[in-house]
């Protein structure tokens, strides 16, 4: 895909999509609860219509023994618990990239609760043969615990179905390892809240009271990661303007920092209803940052670009875990960024290394650059569907064709 832009004013409105995290949290809710959620503004990214999708074939009485993951971590994380508390046999799978993507301390923390876990591959990652169970075969202990160091997601997969498990005195989970991305697991807890679970979190511990999901309607926020493409767009403008729809600054998604961090870049933030705006202003930019990616990874793709664009220097942390995503983000975005400012390919051709992250990260460099292009540029559904649509009918500096 060829992307150009030019840098000039602008004033738009932005729709942008459900989030997938929150999407994804609540649909697994509807499954434990025996109920089909009754959703507004359902995240339309590719991770989360598999997942509804798959639920959808589990719930049947034919169910498939092989289901493919294609390169949804969470999916398949979420997946491995709900399995093995379902009774039958499951082979759970997904892309040659998934392969590579660990699944150890999940499973660890599975099978000590009495789950029947294989793999079917190298120790520790997918995929999986998994030989469901019921609830009460699966965890006759009320205490729980599970590392966290590689993923957030592992606790958020076992947290989810706890109210699932019948226990007259209550459970409690257990976070080991160093403690990343632990906003996801408070945005876990604050939508069971929502949905009626008795959960709250003190340090490490999590404690949840006997209580059943409830059948409510309920309104998805839209994704603040997603929304950190357009804080980079209008960052890269020289009076830029955007309403950001159905975003609240008081968000439990974690990337709601990203407010914060832009403003280093020039760009404020208001709430406005249920908008936010964020505006370029004239402040000096500061020629040199730091920011902690432990509890923010998919942010860095976005500020790593917005650095490279507005030539600040940026000092990163927080970044191990990254390795780990749809691509090593690190090694991607340095690969990619170490072409801004050559003259080895002009406009530059960047490569996406099938991640949806990356690619949505260096579109809005052709503001900086006059035009570039992207491979693989049609990876962003995975998150974020109509993304390239927002920027043609939203934006009218940045102009996007397929080649």
């Amino acid at each position: 895909m060829r992307i150009t832009g030019l840098n000039k004013t602008f004033d738009v409105d932005v729709n942008l999509v459900g989030s997938k995290s929150e999407s994804n949290r609540v649909l697994m809710i509807g499954y434990y609860g025996g109920f089909k959620p009754r959703i507004t503004n359902l995240s339309s990214s590719d991770d989360t219509t598999l997942l509804k999708d798959i639920l959808d074939t589990i719930s049947c009485p034919s169910y498939p023994q092989k289901i493919t993951c294609s390169n949804a971590g969470t999916v398949l994380r979420f997946l491995a618990t709900a399995l093995s508390f379902r009774p039958g046999s499951w082979i759970l799978t997904g892309s040659d990239r998934m392969m590579q993507r660990p699944v150890g301390d999940l499973v660890n923390a599975l099978r000590n609760i009495g789950a029947d876990i294989e793999y079917m591959g190298q120790e520790g990652f997918p995929p999986l043969k998994i030989n469901g169970k019921t609830p009460v075969e699966t965890l006759p202990e009320t205490s729980v615990s599970v590392d966290i160091s590689r993923s957030s997601q592992f606790a958020s997969s076992i947290l989810l179905a706890m109210p699932y498990v019948e226990t007259r005195h209550g459970t409690s989970l257990r976070l080991d390892g160093d403690m990343s991305s632990v906003p996801y697991i408070d945005m876990t807890i604050d939508v069971m809240q929502k949905f009626g679970i008795d959960v709250h979190r003190d340090g490490r511990e999590i404690f949840i009271k006997p209580s059943d999901y409830r059948d409510i309607e309920y309104t998805i926020e839209s994704d603040w990661t997603c929304a950190s493409y357009w804080y980079e767009i209008v960052a890269f403008s020289e009076n830029g303007r955007a309403r950001l729809r159905n975003l609240r600054l008081d968000s439990k998604q974690g990337d709601a920092v990203v407010a914060k961090w832009f403003e280093d870049f020039g760009v404020t933030t208001v709430q406005d209803g249920n908008d936010i705006i964020i505006e370029k202003n004239n402040s000096i930019i500061k020629k040199q940052v730091s920011f902690d990616f432990i509890d923010n990874p998919d942010l860095y793709p976005t500020i790593a670009a917005t650095c490279a664009g507005l030539g600040v220097e940026g000092r990163f942390t927080g970044l191990r875990n990254l390795v780990h995503k749809e691509s090593d983000r690190v090694a991607a975005m340095m690969s990619e960024l170490s072409m801004i400012g050559t003259d080895r390919v002009c406009p530059p051709v960047f490569d996406s290394h099938n991640d949806h992250r990356i690619a949505m990260a260096l579109a809005p460099l052709a503001m900086k650059i006059g035009a570039i292009e992207i491979n693989n540029a049609e990876v962003v559904s995975k998150s974020y569907p109509n993304f390239w649509e927002e920027i043609n009918y939203s934006h009218p500096d940045v102009s996007t064709s397929t080649i």
